[in-house]
């Protein structure tokens, strides 16, 4: 929870369709149990306004809900989303860019979709930009989620995401979808499905975790 500056407050979300805020300064209290969805919610994401929030999962949607309607924080009761995006099928991840104007979606219907200023949308929203990928792990590797850099090295946002070509690799995209690079190296020998950023401001270090537990750190 970037509202908090000492890092110790965190949303996490459930197999049932709850979104939970966790206080570690106070024990780890739970401040906020909300049901959101009837099904399992994969990610939950804070819009940088602290006002909106995301939730992806089983049921195939992004749904955007303006935290400040809620009636309460712990209710079973579903509450309103104001704006939502169908993927068809289940979807692995979606996260607000650090600027909040971008979202990124990573879904089993093998895309990762790109929408723009989400937050301030009403209905149904349509990416501004489809991106066929490959998100097929199988049963026995952990799924795809693309993870946006929260720095900047140019004008433009960036994301990795995991691959399924060979040789291994961990691909690189700009905002508007355009790919940057691909990070291939003789220590990638296994699809690293989850990827991310170190938070260093000073110089673009790449990190991907497979699931044997090994991680690999591109700099």
């Amino acid at each position: 929870d970037h509202r908090y500056e000492s890092s110790k407050a965190f949303f996490l979300s459930t197999s049932e369709g709850n979104v939970l805020h966790i206080d570690l300064r106070s024990k780890g209290k739970v401040t906020f149990n909300q049901a959101f969805s009837e099904r399992k919610i994969n990610t939950v994401s804070l819009h940088r306004d602290g006002n909106v929030m995301a939730t992806a999962g089983l049921t195939g949607v992004v749904e955007l809900f303006d935290l400040r309607k809620l009636q309460s924080k712990n209710s079973s009761k579903k509450p309103k989303s104001f704006a939502t995006q169908a993927a068809g099928r289940s979807i692995n991840s979606a996260y607000f860019s650090p600027s909040g104007t971008k979202m990124i979606t990573t879904t089993q219907s093998n895309t990762l979709d790109i929408l723009e200023n989400s937050h301030t949308a009403k209905g149904v929203i349509k990416p501004m930009r489809r991106i066929k990928h490959d998100n097929q792990t199988g049963r026995w590797l952990s799924t795809f989620m693309a993870r946006w850099n929260p720095n900047s090295f140019s004008n433009k946002e960036m994301f990795v995401v995991g691959s399924m070509s060979k040789p291994r690799c961990m691909e690189l995209y700009d905002c508007d979808g355009d790919q940057l690079s691909e990070l291939r190296g003789d220590a990638l020998t296994a699809v690293a499905s989850r990827c991310c950023f170190h938070p260093n401001a000073s110089k673009l270090i790449v990190v991907g975790g497979n699931s044997s537990g090994r991680v690999t750190v591109a700099r």
